[in-house]
């Protein structure tokens, strides 16, 4: 691909710059743990029951887990004599946790952590629970999802050697959507992303290096882009739409018969894994369990195929735009992407082959993730309900983040000053999208429906106040809140390292430039977030008050910390209750703000309000 106008940089401190970024987006993804066990996340833990369940009794049946550690939604109850209980998710996630579940159980009973049994306290039980999913999410999840960030970089570099719009596509997408978020979840969204945009992307540097010339496309490259087109729907079934089109895409690229008989092969591979599971799970390997739901859910899927109706519409426009939960609305950078519609797909630019190999493979993904919205659009439980963004759109952010990366690099290739102009706009817009859900990821992994506008409403309100999650400092023995304030400005930095510190303009003019194109992206970007909420306030802090309530780990936000210091010092340090009523207020406890107030037993205009 033409690379356009890019200003030399020296080559060491590029690298250095490059490993910096990673540094930082690592720890995001590695050092905190979003878990409250009062929330019974059915996403994550029936995920976990059957990973389990596969070491301890090397079963599918999760009547066991259940009876050990409570149920949880999203099982099936298979009518057999007598019935059982199986996960209704596709396999491919609890699979991945094999692994490093049967390592954790075999260790665990050294330090003190068997297997529960009945007889098992229920603190215990609980505990084993939180360490087994931390352990799974580390390494069948979020280790994957890191190192495909770095590939995704690399992969980038065919289209544009401009380091900092790179890096901010990066950002965006691995720091900047809810790929943060489902990386740190025991869940399929995300390895969806690394699933379908891998088996594109293979597909697709294949067709560019060949050059027309069938017989130089690697069997290799093939294999592996049918591997992970088969993956994608043993991750989620209803990735199905995409990985068809995707599999169309395979076939074009890989149309050697040689080639055709590897990409086959590596998709059958989990055609195959699916069907023997269904077969062992529901006795049918040609049935997914939904129909079979246990739940008050089982309503959802009697209609159409096993729930998937026509598409519609307003879902699809709530699931791309929507600003508490929509792709868009909730990633600001990815509206960039957009432009490639009209600029990659319709107007491309360059040598005759290389415009063409740019439609297609433009056309390949914008088309994929529609159809991808509008099957899921159908579905009678479309939203997902408790969400972080549209979870059922978990494969868009690397294919929307390349789109915008071409775009930028068509804009900027003309001369200094608009690439110059371009690294702000794209960076900034990089920024607000990492504040904008990148906080909410490393908070929480899900939020209820009634929290539309996540950075105002959830994210600032919980970081005032210290409600933050578990952290990799506990493992050490330090338990304050302070090793996840590394984390959060780890998550900041990286965006801003990529749209401000490659800074190789040579003038005062192209640097200002860059850093006031960058300041009002952010703000156009930030914009949305500050909108005026769909939902009523007392909905929001009712939401908020019921995860204060439920929040892990428990006792050491500020709240709870304050509260201490003031209950010990009484009436002596009247500015200590104003300040817990303050930070009360803050999530919502107005009641309990109210009675703090009445004990300070003195004026308030004597203690100053603090932001923090």
């Amino acid at each position: 691909m033409q690379r356009g106008i890019v200003p030399r940089v020296r080559t060491r401190s590029t690298r250095r710059s490059i490993r910096l970024f990673f540094v930082l987006c690592a720890l995001p993804l590695f050092c905190v743990f979003p878990f409250l066990s009062a929330v019974n996340n059915p996403n994550e833990n029936v995920r976990t029951y059957m990973t389990m369940a596969l070491v301890q009794q090397h079963t599918l049946k999760l009547d066991h887990i259940v009876e050990t550690f409570g149920w949880t939604n999203d099982m099936a109850l298979v009518p057999t004599n007598p019935p059982y209980r199986v996960s209704v998710k596709a396999p491919a996630t609890s699979f991945a946790g094999v692994v490093p579940y049967a390592v954790f159980a075999a260790v665990a009973p050294h330090f003190g952590m068997p297997f529960p049994t009945n007889a098992t306290p229920h603190s215990e039980i609980v505990d084993y629970l939180r360490v087994t999913t931390w352990v799974v999410r580390l390494f069948a999840i979020q280790l994957p999802c890191f190192l495909f960030l770095i590939w995704l970089e690399k992969y980038l570099r065919d289209f544009s050697s401009d380091v900092s719009l790179r890096l901010a596509a990066v950002a965006a997408a691995g720091l900047g959507t809810n790929y943060l978020a489902y990386a740190n979840m025991f869940a399929s969204h995300a390895p969806f992303a690394i699933a379908a945009f891998v088996s594109f992307g293979l597909a697709e540097r294949e067709l560019r290096k060949s050059r027309g010339d069938a017989r130089a496309v690697s069997w290799r490259a093939a294999f592996w882009s049918g591997w992970f087109c088969g993956w994608s729907v043993l991750l989620e079934y209803h990735a199905l739409p995409l990985a068809i089109v995707l599999a169309i895409y395979g076939v074009v690229a890989f149309r050697r018969p040689t080639r055709l008989l590897a990409f086959a092969g590596g998709g059958l591979f989990h055609v195959a894994l699916m069907m023997l599971f269904q077969w062992k799970a529901y006795g049918n390997p040609l049935t997914p369990g939904h129909r079979m739901v246990e739940s008050g859910l089982r309503v959802h899927h009697q209609a159409g195929l096993f729930g998937a109706t026509l598409p519609d519409p307003e879902h699809i426009r709530a699931v791309w735009f929507d600003l508490g939960f929509g792709f868009f609305g909730t990633s600001p950078f990815m509206w960039l992407g957009l432009l490639a519609i009209p600029f990659a797909l319709l107007l491309p630019k360059g040598p005759p082959r290389q415009r063409k190999l740019l439609r297609w493979a433009t056309f390949v993904w914008v088309f994929g993730l529609f159809v991808l919205s509008a099957g899921a659009s159908g579905f009678g439980n479309w939203r997902g309900g408790w969400t972080v963004g549209p979870r059922y759109l978990g494969a868009a952010p690397p294919f929307v983040a390349f789109g915008a990366l071409v775009v930028g690099e068509r804009f900027a290739r003309k001369s200094r000053m608009r690439r110059s102009i371009v690294r702000g706009v794209w960076g900034g817009l990089a920024i607000a999208s990492v504040l904008t859900m990148g906080l909410v990821g490393i908070l929480y992994d899900t939020l209820p429906e009634e929290i539309d506008r996540p950075l105002v409403q959830f994210s600032i309100p919980f970081i005032r106040t210290g409600f933050v999650p578990h952290h990799i400092g506990e493992w050490f023995g330090w338990t304050s809140i302070t090793p996840w304030y590394f984390v959060l400005a780890a998550l900041l930095l990286a965006p801003i390292l990529a749209a401000l510190v490659f800074d190789a303009e040579r003038s005062v003019k192209d640097r200002s430039l860059r850093i006031g194109a960058a300041v009002v992206a952010l703000a156009v970007g930030l914009a949305p977030s500050f909108s005026r909420s769909a939902t009523s306030e007392d909905q929001v802090h009712a939401a908020l008050r019921n995860l204060v309530q439920v929040w892990e780990p428990k006792g050491r936000d500020r709240i709870s910390l304050l509260r201490t210091e003031a209950e010990r010092f009484g009436p002596r340090r009247p500015c200590m209750w104003y300040r817990l009523a303050d930070l009360e207020r803050i999530v919502a406890l107005n009641a309990e703000a109210a009675n703090d107030e009445r004990r300070a037993q003195a004026p308030r205009g004597q203690c100053p309000r603090r932001i923090f």
